[in-house]
């Protein structure tokens, strides 16, 4: 390891990570929670301009969050000894930046063709019957499940480094030394 290649990330990209971790997570609890009400419900209003912001708040992150990935310095991608799985790592982190920014545009799509922000923020009229009656909705309800099956991937991966080669990967992604 060079001097220009760290053994660990910066605050900033660690802040980013669990900013990250944490929106996406909280996007997905009010999702599942909103997604149960009915869309005649004046109750699901409050939760959708929650889920609406943290998807902005969340959009606004993971393209920083790449930018900063793409012009500062990281450690050297965190081998296995195994030439498919440590491709197989690097496509599920790009695939993670992807799935979310997706998300998060298909869920202002969404919003746009259904005329949320005038509704939710503005008091203007009412949910339409049925989200399912746009298009986006097809594609946020499908990210959300791969996105979903990518972070248990990403997980996963975490804990067989850090448990079975035991190479402190976690460390990599923490404050302090």
């Amino acid at each position: 390891m060079s001097k220009s290649t760290p053994a660990r990330y910066s605050p900033l990209m660690v802040t980013l990570h669990w900013l990250t971790v944490l929106l996406v997570f909280a996007a997905f609890v009010v999702g599942k929670a909103m997604g149960r009400l009915p869309n005649d419900d004046s109750a699901k209003l409050m939760p959708l301009a929650i889920h609406m912001m943290l998807g902005i708040t969340m959009l606004v992150v993971i393209v920083v969050r790449f930018l900063a990935r793409m012009r500062t310095p990281h450690p050297a991608h965190a081998s296995t000894g195994n030439a498919l799985l440590d491709g197989l790592g690097k496509f599920v982190h790009y695939a993670l930046y992807l799935l979310v920014f997706l998300m998060a545009v298909s869920g202002m799509a969404l919003s746009m063709q259904a005329g949320l922000p005038q509704i939710v923020f503005g008091g203007a009229g009412s949910l339409p019957a049925d989200f399912f009656d746009f298009a986006a909705r097809a594609m946020h309800g499908f990210i959300a499940p791969a996105l979903f099956l990518l972070i248990l991937l990403h997980v996963g991966a975490a804990f067989y480094h850090q448990l079975v080669l035991k190479d402190k990967l976690f460390a990599r992604m923490g404050y302090g030394r």
